[in-house]
């Protein structure tokens, strides 16, 4: 049973104008019939937007359930659930590590392209004011510094 831009307001509790908006862009296809209204079949309007919770979400339920008819289907989902978790906490301290030993790699590489930059200078600048300046014909024939 499709819906018309109304029901698929109120099925996902988005504005008409919102869907609308979407149906015109393409991201929601819908057939416009003679009449100039729309029809949206319900799978198309959900792959884009969820339908609308009956139970409001900052209602917080009072008690816990409990497996009281023996059923396992919810223990194997929480340990599944749990398998899953601990997978993701592994990458994430993996990535963690990662990040680590690259912040260690830029700051080594950083202080070795100073050290780098500053053997460059040194060598433009030219030579200190320790090394002799004795010209050519004086380092040819060996005299003495001045």
């Amino acid at each position: 049973m499709a819906y018309t831009l109304g029901e698929a307001a109120k099925a996902t509790g988005i504005s008409k104008a919102s869907i609308s908006r979407a149906v015109s862009s393409g991201r929601i296809s819908a057939t416009k019939k003679e009449d100039g209204s729309f029809s949206i079949e319900p799978v198309e309007l959900h792959r884009v937007y969820p339908p609308k919770s009956s139970v409001p979400v900052s209602t917080t339920p009072s008690e816990t359930p409990r497996n009281s008819d023996g059923n396992t289907n919810n223990a194997s989902d929480s340990n599944v659930l749990q398998a899953r978790l601990d997978a993701a906490l592994e990458q994430l301290r993996d990535k963690d590590g990662t990040i680590g030993d690259l912040r260690q790699r830029l700051d080594r590489s950083d202080e070795e392209r100073r050290e780098a930059q500053a053997r460059v200078i040194g060598l433009l600048a030219g030579p200190g004011p320790t090394e002799s300046k004795r010209g050519f014909f004086g380092r040819l024939f060996g005299r003495p510094d001045e």
